[in-house]
C-alpha cells in the first residue's frame, strides 16, 4: 500500500500493493492540446486550479464539478454530451436499485472515471485499473504515444478530486493478465454496475475484456465499450462481434453514443432500453423526432443509435 498521506486511493501492481512509489504532485506533466477530429471529441489539458468539491457531494454536484472543474482539464477523448448520459444512466440505475462498484479498464489520465465517480453511493468505490508507466504493455499505443502515467492520474485526483480520493481503488495491470477467478475476487461481493472498457483496442484485447466484465456485471448493470465502429480502431467492432458470437452469455447492447456502445444483462435488456427511451423522449424529444435518435439493430439486438 502507498505511503500517502491518509485518505489515500489504495494502489495494487499485479497482485500485490505499490510500495515506494514517489509522488512528486506538485509537477504536473504538460501535453499540447489536440482538438482536431468530430466536433464532439475533446481532447485536453489545461492549468489545474484547485477546486473543493465535499466528500458527500450529491450527484448533481459531481456532474456540475465535472463540467466546470474537469472536464477540459484533464486530458482525454470523450464526446461533449456524455455527463447527460452518464446522469440519466444513474437515474435509471437509483430506479432500479442497482448496487455495485465502478470500474475502468483503461483509465490513461481519469477523465472518463472521474465522471462515473458521479454514479458512486457511498458504499461503493471506483477502480481504475490500467498499465499506466508500464508502456510495454501497451502493445497498440492507444491512448496515444505512452503517455499512461500514475503520478499524473494521482495528480489529478489530489487536485481535482481530493474529497473523493479515498473512493478510489487502483490496480497497475494488464488486462490480459487477470484470470475470471481473479477479476471477481478483486471486486467481490459487491460486484460492478458500470463497467467502462477503454484499454487496448485489439480484437484479443477487446474479446478478453468483454469476457471478464461480464463475469462481474450485476443485473441491470450497464458495460460502456469505447471506441466500437472507429476506423481508427478495427479491433474493438471485430473483437465484440467474436465475443457477441462466441463467447457471451450475459450481454446485450442498448445503446451507440458518441463513439461508445453500452450494453445490459440479457434479461433486462428490453426494460432498460425503454427506460431509456422513456427518459431521452422527455428530455430531447425535438432531437428524437428530427432523427438524430434511430432505432437500429447491433449485434442482434436492438438499440438506440444517436448521430
Amino acid at each position: 500500500m502507498l505511503t500517502y498521506p491518509p485518505p489515500t486511493p489504495i494502489c495494487f501492481r499485479d497482485n500485490a500493493p505499490l510500495c515506494g512509489i514517489e509522488m512528486a504532485l506538485a509537477l504536473v506533466e504538460q501535453f499540447r492540446v489536440d482538438l482536431g477530429g468530430a466536433g464532439w471529441l475533446h481532447r485536453a489539458l489545461g492549468q489545474h486550479k484547485e477546486r473543493k468539491l465535499r466528500v458527500n457531494a450529491t450527484r448533481e454536484q459531481r456532474l456540475e464539478h465535472f463540467n466546470s472543474a474537469i472536464y477540459g482539464h484533464v486530458e482525454g477523448w470523450l464526446g461533449d454530451r456524455m455527463s447527460q448520459i452518464v446522469s440519466v444512466i444513474g437515474s435509471i440505475l437509483d430506479s432500479n436499485h442497482v448496487r455495485g462498484n465502478i470500474a475502468e479498464f483503461g483509465v490513461h489520465h481519469g477523465l472518463f472515471l472521474f465522471l462515473l465517480n458521479a454514479l458512486r453511493n457511498e458504499d461503493e468505490e471506483c477502480f481504475a485499473i490500467d498499465v499506466f508507466d508500464d508502456q510495454h504493455l501497451n502493445v497498440d499505443n492507444s491512448g496515444g504515444d505512452g503517455r499512461g502515467s500514475l503520478a499524473t492520474f494521482l495528480s489529478h485526483i489530489e487536485t481535482l478530486m481530493a474529497s473523493q480520493r479515498r473512493f478510489f481503488r487502483i490496480v497497475q495491470r494488464d488486462t490480459m493478465s487477470f484470470s475470471t477467478a481473479e477479476v471477481a475476487s478483486l471486486f467481490g461481493k459487491n460486484g460492478v454496475k458500470f463497467f467502462s472498457i477503454d484499454a487496448g483496442h485489439t480484437v484479443q484485447h477487446a474479446f478478453n475484456d468483454l469476457c471478464l466484465v461480464q463475469e462481474v456485471l450485476v443485473p441491470r448493470g450497464i458495460v460502456a465499450l469505447d471506441d466500437y465502429m472507429s476506423v481508427h480502431w478495427p479491433g474493438v467492432t471485430e473483437g465484440f462481434y467474436r465475443f457477441m458470437y462466441f463467447q457471451n452469455r450475459r450481454l446485450r447492447p442498448f445503446l451507440y453514443f458518441q463513439n461508445k456502445l453500452f450494453l445490459t444483462t440479457v434479461s433486462e435488456h428490453g426494460s432498460c432500453l425503454q427506460q431509456f427511451r422513456t427518459a431521452i423522449d422527455a428530455v430531447w424529444r425535438e432531437e428524437l423526432r428530427s432523427g438524430r435518435w434511430k432505432e437500429v439493430e447491433i449485434g442482434g439486438s436492438d438499440c438506440l443509435s444517436f448521430e
